[in-house]
């Protein structure tokens, strides 16, 4: 009889040991992909490269990779890695580069944390790394809280200066022509959709000299100024503002 238990122990201990191992993984599935997927660390891959410039308001560390896959699906994956502010001053937005040596896995995104990214203040950044090649993380550009900005200095950043100057001084002149028009509350209403009426013109993305969302991040810029100095000063902090920007 005591021979007959034992197997039966051990298999359910089997089961049991499976479906906590399957809610562990579906939990992380959550956490680094999304709902429904099981996910678990894949310790095959090798960690990205960080090309950390020495001046940069942000450092990038703890880089993972993982793997996820659902029922009728194939295996996928995604790096995560986190992302602090070393600078003294809250981080209104930045853009990150990632890099491959070969034609897939090469990308950037652009993040503007809800709450801004306060000084010494850390949060999870996670990118798509479904094939299995090298990569390199490249911060590219820093917006702070007050309109100053930062660049690094690759040749392949996706924020070059020429090209947020080229956004500001659009942007800019579009919120003075409101502003002369219907005063600076509307300018400040329409803060929230100026990327939909301050466009890039045809074939200003391709140019080398502004980087792919340096006009775009221009935009930015100069709502993120605009709003600075109302907080601040208030409408006439806004006029000053918009009348010494370069025509």
């Amino acid at each position: 009889m005591k021979y007959r238990i034992l197997p039966l122990v051990a298999l359910m201990l089997l089961i049991a040991g499976v479906l906590i191992a399957a809610k562990a993984s579906n939990s992380l599935g959550k956490e680094v992909w999304s709902p429904h997927v099981f996910a678990w660390r894949n310790p095959l891959r090798h960690s990205p490269q960080i090309d950390l410039q020495p001046d940069s308001p942000l450092l990038i560390t703890r880089p993972r990779y993982y793997s996820f896959m659902s029922i009728g699906s194939g295996v996928g994956g995604v790096l995560r890695f986190k992302v602090t502010n070393r600078s003294s001053k809250v981080i209104h937005s930045y853009d990150c580069r990632y890099d491959s040596p070969v034609p897939v896995g090469n990308g950037s995104y652009g993040s503007q944390p809800e709450e801004g990214l306060l000084p010494g203040q850390s949060r999870d950044d996670s990118i798509s790394a479904h094939e299995y090649a090298p990569l390199t993380l490249t911060i590219d550009f820093v917006q702070f809280a007050d309109g100053t900005t930062w660049f690094s200095n690759s040749s392949q950043s996706t924020v070059k200066p020429d090209g947020l100057r080229a956004g500001a001084k659009a942007a800019a002149k579009y919120l003075l022509a409101v502003m002369s028009r219907d005063g600076t509350q509307t300018v400040m209403d329409s803060l929230p959709r100026i990327h939909a009426d301050v466009r890039e013109p045809d074939g200003q993305a391709i140019n080398r000299d502004f980087g792919i969302f340096g006009f775009y991040c221009g935009v930015t810029n100069i709502a993120v100024r605009v709003e600075h100095e109302y907080k601040n000063g208030g409408a006439q902090q806004v006029e000053t503002l918009l009348r010494s920007c370069p025509e």
